[in-house]
């Protein structure tokens, strides 16, 4: 693997620069891809066999996956709200004008909303299936991160989220005839999911934006870490 961090060492005193940050949220990826293929193992070598303590391992590693895609989207749109890095040279005349290069949205998506918009004098599109996609899924690490004082959650509580997750991926098998949530969603399925997920939406981004992806040069990697779990075209579609 490329080694990301071979700088020089940072001073507490100083911020460190935003290549150094982009650097550190791109392992954020890197170990998501780890997890994913750990749930991918798991899974082989447990198949047609009845629930067990295995799941637990299933559980913490997809817990992993999704904790830390989502965490790298709000890393990058942290470097957008902060550094302006994607943003430079250009910024749309308009929306300077109107003061949109300051005026983050809320949430992770609403930070990409408002940066694409400071340049393009666009925003996302929400009807379109990568922002709807990446939209779930910091949804559902939302939901499987937050403390809650009753586990599992009660029954329709979580409906209209479940609809949304059963057409991304497929529920566990050895919860078969369970719904995604509150504990099916934990699978190698939903793990390759995420991982095209944020690629993809990343890769739109940047795209849309008329600048390089983060991710665009570490595709090998990627595809080395957790193997089919990222099988994306040049266009951002997912193949699988």
């Amino acid at each position: 693997m490329v080694e990301l961090l071979a700088r020089e060492p940072v001073s507490h005193a100083v911020a460190p620069p935003a290549d150094v940050l982009g650097n550190l949220a791109l392992h954020h990826l890197f170990a998501a891809c780890r997890f994913s293929a750990n749930v991918a193992q798991v899974e082989h070598d447990n198949a047609g066999r009845p629930l067990g303590s295995f799941w637990e391992e299933i559980l913490h590693n997809s817990l992993g996956v999704a904790a830390l895609t989502v965490t790298l989207l709000d890393g990058y749109a942290q470097d957008l709200r902060l550094e302006g890095s994607a943003l430079a040279p250009r910024r749309h005349p308009a929306k300077v004008a109107e003061g949109a290069e300051t005026d983050f949205g809320e949430g992770i998506l609403g930070k990409y909303s408002a940066a694409l918009a400071a340049r393009t004098g666009k925003t996302l599109d929400y009807s379109i299936a990568v922002v709807r996609n990446a939209d779930t899924l910091i949804k559902l690490r939302n939901e499987v991160v937050r403390m809650r004082a009753v586990w599992p959650p009660q029954a329709g509580q979580y409906e209209r989220l479940a609809e949304q997750l059963q057409t991304c991926f497929s529920p566990s098998v050895f919860f078969p005839g369970e719904a995604v949530l509150p504990r099916a969603w934990a699978s190698y399925s939903f793990a390759s999911w995420a991982l095209r997920t944020t690629v993809e939406f990343l890769e739109y981004v940047y795209a849309e934006a008329g600048v390089p992806s983060p991710v665009a040069g570490f595709r090998k990697q990627l595809t080395e870490l957790c193997g089919a779990a990222l099988k994306i075209d040049t266009a951002g579609r997912q193949d699988a």
